[in-house]
């Protein structure tokens, strides 16, 4: 038997009385355990919820694992409104990233995740999404040199305006490219300060969320976030 911090990312039901459920742990990354009789748990108030940290024990050599134990280790993180859907974003893009891997150590992207969802419930939300991501790119082998045109090998101008290419990162583009596919093109300027880490200006982090965007979807696959469509549906409802 094996013991692990952990959060849940995703659960859903198995069977009549028990649920399989997605763990990030710092030793494994992702994890699945099926969670035998968890349902009568949950009715005596032991439900596994996310945003919860847990000790959990479980065994098992298969890619399934066997969920034995598991203890409550701190009190829910509160997430209302945008940081709520912003948290479940964060653990659906963490899920898809991580399904193909098998015992990767992600000490330092559980550390990031933890911190994630605590500035979630801060004033710069989507400074700590992004961040967020930059580190799940690290982690995946696809952390880039946003400031150097990988082409010319030079630095990126302030001026000038740079395509993305996925595994490759950023090469300089013409103003024809520009117009035709104003979505996918980044001034300099702002490529300079994300690549310092600088996300305070409103400009450049509307420009790293397109960035990134762009980045993680060879990681985590070109379906619909559905965190991001259930926000969608919260605001119209608003």
């Amino acid at each position: 038997m094996e013991k692990q911090r952990a959060y849940v990312l995703h659960s859903r039901p198995y069977r009549e009385t028990s649920a399989m459920v997605d763990f990030f742990t710092p030793d494994h990354g992702l994890i699945r355990c099926i969670a035998r009789g968890v349902k009568k748990k949950m009715s005596q108030g032991q439900s596994l919820q996310p945003f919860i940290e847990y000790q959990v024990f479980f065994h098992g050599d298969s890619d399934l694992k066997q969920l034995d134990q598991y203890e409550s280790q701190s009190l829910p993180i509160t997430l209302k409104g945008n940081a709520l859907f912003s948290g479940f974003y964060i653990n659906e893009v963490l899920q898809r990233a991580l399904r193909s891997e098998a015992d990767l150590e992600a000490e330092l992207l559980f550390e990031a995740y933890e911190a994630a969802l605590i500035n979630l419930t801060g004033e710069n939300l989507e400074t700590s999404l992004r961040h967020f991501e930059l580190t799940l790119l690290e982690h995946m082998g696809q952390s880039y040199e946003w400031a150097l045109d990988f082409r010319s090998g030079n630095l990126v101008e302030e001026d000038a305006y740079y395509g993305f290419y996925a595994e490759q990162g950023m090469t300089r583009v013409g103003k024809g490219y520009v117009n035709k596919n104003p979505n996918a093109c980044f001034k300099g300027s702002e490529l300079l300060s994300l690549s310092q880490g600088e996300l305070q200006l409103t400009a450049t982090l509307k420009m790293a969320k397109r960035l990134l965007r762009l980045a993680l979807r060879p990681i985590i696959g070109y379906k619909p976030i559905q965190a991001r469509e259930l926000l969608k549906q919260f605001h119209q409802i608003s």
